[in-house]
């Protein structure tokens, strides 16, 4: 991970203003070129859009925050996450849950989940119930995907969530790395649709099979 920090200090960093905040991240340019370099994450080698991707659809649930690509939210929480700990980005859909740490919609901040006094909320999550109750609510399906997410940030902001691609690997040919960066940005809704497609397509073909020996 050294070397995304040494990449970082190459680049040029600016504030974006978002609502009545600045926030730092990199320029729409830079994040061009970053999502193209190579890295392995999840056991394969990936371009950088891909794992950005994936990372801001599990810890915001969308393909982009505020305007920003998802190169500039991982970058911005590489670069600073102290601002960053601040932007309502985590998602959390579960209203019960919403409830229990005092979070006012479905979106958290980072700080919002740590207390000066108590720590890191889930871990007293239901400290007043009884224990078999408290950890029924400490092992829900909810707060397991929260804790998740904190632990995909904490990790992220360690250097420990990818590596570069190592000097004795081959890298991705370059249209394999386009072809993935435009998927990436294919709808989730046109993603699920295609299999639906395929079978239509499949069908029509046969139809118009079985027409054309009919005439003959």
């Amino acid at each position: 991970m050294k070397f995304f920090y040494l990449l970082l200090s190459s680049f040029i960093f600016f504030c974006l203003p978002l609502s009545s905040r600045s926030i730092q991240t990199i320029n729409e340019e830079k994040a061009h070129e970053v999502a193209r370099e190579q890295v392995i994450w999840k056991d394969r080698l990936c371009p950088f859009a891909t794992f950005a991707s994936d990372f801001l659809k599990s810890v915001y649930g969308k393909t982009s925050y505020r305007g920003l690509s998802p190169e500039q939210v991982v970058y911005g929480w590489m670069l600073r996450p102290d601002v960053w700990k601040d932007e309502p980005m985590i998602h959390i859909p579960d209203p019960d849950l919403q409830r229990q740490l005092n979070i006012k919609g479905e979106y958290a901040k980072f700080s919002e989940l740590f207390d000066d006094t108590l720590g890191y909320k889930l871990h007293s999550l239901g400290s007043d119930l009884p224990e078999r109750m408290r950890a029924l609510v400490r092992e829900s399906p909810a707060t397991i995907d929260l804790d998740e997410r904190v632990g995909t940030i904490i990790l992220l902001t360690k250097g420990q969530l990818i590596q570069p691609r190592p000097a004795d690997m081959a890298p991705l040919p370059s249209w394999r790395v386009e072809a993935e960066i435009l998927w990436n940005h294919i709808p989730l809704s046109v993603i699920l649709m295609l299999p639906i497609v395929a079978v239509v397509v499949i069908l029509i073909i046969k139809e118009r099979g079985e027409n054309s020996r009919v005439k003959r």
